[in-house]
């Protein structure tokens, strides 16, 4: 009697920015290629968060900068 729910929606990463940026990682770094091992997936990524740092026209169509 004291407690009210609060229903949350269903998964929803158009309300969660950072979803776009991994699928974005995904798509240009990760998809279709062979790591074998992690520290490559990291490097990857690291590099290509690096080339994003100084803001990036795809980042900012995807309206997360």
């Amino acid at each position: 009697e004291d407690f009210v729910l609060d229903y949350l929606p269903p998964y929803s990463p158009e309300l969660n920015p950072i979803e776009r940026v991994w699928k974005l990682t995904r798509r240009q770094c990760l998809h279709n290629r062979y790591f074998p091992v992690l520290e490559e997936v990291v490097a990857v990524v690291e590099t290509q968060f690096e080339n994003w740092r100084n803001g990036n026209e795809t980042l900012r169509l995807c309206a997360i900068t």
